[in-house]
């Protein structure tokens, strides 16, 4: 609105008479859509909102609760730059009484970035509108002037794509660009700026940076009874950070085992700055991890109905995760000063449920950076373990494995571990665990979730001083003893014979489990027979046999046992 419509109108406001009043109405009628659009322009302020605390899984997702302030008298606010959240875990409130969430809407708007070019083709994109030479080829060198660089094209998926086929791919197939539209002499030529080897500038230096446009996201957030500073609450579970727990096991003790536990984030998500963090422990069924909630705005209708298809994909853990650990110096004679040790177990965690919470205060983290957190360390009690386990020699056919006649029979495995009771007060995650003692790797391995009071079995190394054999012969063979689904089996009577030599210099406890198809006949020395519930609609019942066996240093045992299998022709 003008100075002079703005003092006419000042004047009306002023003489209130009717014929005043009349036209006030009619300027006030031919002013409104200018006044109106000017108000629609104006972008509502921005709504700083930062974490305020976070919970991290293993699996590459966090969830963030994060706050900001309502401007006194603020009704319309914008809410930028927030993560992509998870279906479902998306919620906006305002926990006091001054102010209300009336609603949000999702919007999209662009954003310009400056970008140095990096290639021949950005170089093209950068001199958009200029006058350049070109090198086609092989060709000569041409002067054209640069009217336009085709875009990249999307192409998402349509409900008709999702109807033809459900398990459609969900992720919108991109379409490079390659076209450059030049004008030669009187006329234009399209060209593939991929073609173009060289790009010069007749008249000065030629522009090496260039703008893009990129689309973002955006929320309004709409409020009501806003008396005085309201305070917005915005929980989500999103990607881009993570936990990844490990732990050294100290054994020079004989009786008692050190664990000491460490936490490392991986923080590609946002800045934090001194934001309580919990570390999760436990497996928490997270159903909809990888489907985007729609008011992030990611891909149309049908892209959204194609995620919910298959909506369970973000479950692994730390199992398909590899890790490499180095040896970084030479043993020192104190083993103190090789083995980390931080404070004892804390007792500020959390059991929610079936969960419980490492909590690490005042974690400042900026995106893209990792850090490292010391948990704890504990003393538990341990034992050492040394176990053979032993295979069935029936595959799933009912039939006898026989020994591959390429590759020669491999050594039986005896590993040497040790047995763990969490006597701590927090649980153990699972996590990678390396074994060490007086400053030296034993071995690595992986520890699985350990309750407080329950016991874990961590592998240190084979045992290559305990020498184990194992054989099997056929007592007596009945033919076509019996038909089971329309095959012909064969009554088989075996007696095997398990023997293992100790040729360390102190005596251990052996650990022998032998999983077993068929009758079990006898076992000597007496084993510990379980059957199992694999296999109930095979042939042959399924059993687990064990022993354990202590074994004098340089001593040998011998173990015998029989049984009865229907084997088929």
């Amino acid at each position: 609105m003008s100075g002079k419509a703005l003092t006419m109108l000042l004047s009306f406001l002023r003489r209130g008479d009717s014929a005043s009043l009349s036209v006030l109405v009619i300027s006030t009628w031919m002013l409104a859509p200018t006044v109106l659009a000017k108000a629609a322009e104006g972008p509502a302020p921005a709504l700083r909102t930062k974490p305020v605390a976070i919970s991290l899984f293993k699996n590459g997702l966090g969830f963030v609760a994060r706050e900001g302030e309502i401007p006194s008298g603020q009704s319309s606010l914008v809410i930028e730059n927030l993560p992509a959240p998870a279906l479902g875990t998306f919620w906006v409130y305002s926990p006091g009484s001054e102010a209300t969430v009336k609603d949000l809407v999702a919007f999209q708007g662009e954003a310009v970035e400056q970008l140095e070019a990096i290639s021949v083709a950005e170089m093209i994109g950068a001199n958009l509108g200029q006058t350049v030479e070109l090198r086609l080829g092989d060709k000569e060198t041409v002067r054209v002037k640069i009217l336009s660089v085709a875009s990249d094209r999307a192409t998402a998926l349509t409900l008709d794509d999702l109807n033809r086929s459900p398990d459609v791919h969900d992720v919108p197939q991109v379409e490079a660009s390659s076209l450059v539209l030049l004008q030669a002499g009187g006329g234009t030529m399209a060209v593939n700026k991929n073609a173009v080897q060289q790009i010069s500038s007749p008249n000065g230096l030629l522009k090496t940076s260039f703008e893009r446009k990129k689309r973002t996201v955006g929320l309004r957030l709409n409020a009501a009874n806003v008396t005085g500073k309201g305070r917005v609450t915005v929980l989500y579970l999103a990607k881009g950070i993570t936990w990844v727990p490990s732990c050294a096991i100290e054994i020079s003790d004989p009786q008692k085992a050190r664990v000491t536990a460490k936490a490392e984030i991986i923080n590609e998500i946002e800045d934090l700055e001194n934001v309580p963090v919990n570390f999760v422990t436990g497996f928490p069924n997270l159903k909809f991890a990888d489907v985007t909630d729609p008011m992030a705005m990611r891909g149309d209708l049908a892209t959204f109905l194609a995620s919910l298809a298959n909506p369970n994909r973000a479950d692994q853990y730390l199992d398909n995760r590899a890790v490499v650990l180095q040896q970084a110096r030479s043993a020192l004679s104190e083993r103190e000063e090789l083995f980390p040790t931080y404070s004892t177990a804390p007792q500020g965690g959390q059991t929610r449920e079936e969960l419980f919470f490492y909590e690490q205060q005042g974690v400042t983290l900026k995106k893209g950076e990792r850090g490292y957190y010391p948990l704890y360390t504990t003393e538990v009690p341990y034992q050492h373990v040394y176990e053979w386990k032993i295979g069935d020699v029936l595959d799933e056919q009912g039939q006898y494995r026989t020994p591959n006649a390429v590759e020669p029979e491999k050594a039986e495995d005896v590993w040497h571990s040790i047995r763990l009771t969490n006597t701590g007060s927090v649980p153990w995650t699972t996590a990678p665990a390396v074994t060490m003692q007086a400053g030296q790797i034993l071995g690595q391995d992986l520890i699985n979730y350990t309750s407080v009071g329950a016991k874990t079995t961590v592998r240190i190394t084979k045992a290559v001083d305990v020498k184990a054999e194992q054989a099997e012969y056929e007592v007596q063979r009945t033919r076509n003893a019996a038909n089971f689904y329309g095959y012909s089996y064969d009554l088989v009577e075996v007696r095997g014979k398990l023997t293992a030599t100790n040729y360390k210099g102190k005596a251990i406890a052996l650990t022998i489990s032998k999983e077993l198809s068929g009758e079990v006949l006898k076992t000597e020395p007496a084993a510990r027979v379980e059957q199992t519930a694999r296999g109930l609609k095979k042939v042959n019942p399924k059993s687990l046999l064990t022993w354990e066996l202590p074994i004098k240093s340089r001593g040998k045992i011998a173990i015998d046992y029989g049984y009865k299998v229907y084997v088929r022709d």
